[in-house]
């Protein structure tokens, strides 16, 4: 997935870094990532100091999946308003700026809105919040957890937010 990045990635955040992803800028994420993609893992758990690219590996993880490996996805938000400007400032920027991965997304009203995201391939992403309404009966096979230290950690009585999306 690490390869993925650098070969599809773009990231135009103006005052921080505009250029394409490199590996080499963040050598610490290779494994993470490359852990998401291998089949011997059904878990990871990263934890590092603030703004050293810990989130920046889903958008990759997103544009892995979106271009070379299909498969429904959901990111996990702590609330409904984080998880909407993550959508607007982090998934929103990566299909604009990222040509090769946003030109994967379908291109009408229904498939692009905030909270639900639809390519062509069929594949689906979902950003929401922790709710057990949300981390119960859906068949998604690749979840992301942000800001796990800010989730509240027994989601309607049935358990960890981790948990819960294990099951998935």
């Amino acid at each position: 997935m690490a390869e993925a990045a650098e070969e599809y990635r773009y990231i135009n955040n103006p005052g921080a870094y505009v250029g394409p992803w490199k590996n080499s800028t963040t050598p610490y994420l290779v494994e993470p990532m490359n852990i998401l993609t291998s089949w011997k893992f059904t878990g990871m758990v990263f934890v590092g100091p603030a703004q050293c690219g810990k989130t920046d590996m889903f958008p990759n993880w997103l544009g892995y999946s979106a271009i070379c490996d299909p498969a429904d996805m959901m990111l996990i938000q702590t609330s409904q308003t984080t998880a909407r400007d993550f959508s607007m400032r982090r998934i929103d920027r990566l299909h604009r700026h990222s040509p090769q991965i946003g030109e994967r997304l379908m291109n009408t009203k229904q498939a692009d809105n905030t909270y639900d995201k639809t390519y062509r391939s069929g594949m689906l992403l979902t950003l929401s919040w922790p709710t057990i309404n949300e981390l119960s009966g859906k068949p998604i096979p690749r979840l992301w957890l942000t800001d796990y230290d800010r989730m509240q950690q027994d989601v309607d009585g049935e358990g960890s937010p981790f948990f819960l999306s294990r099951k998935r």
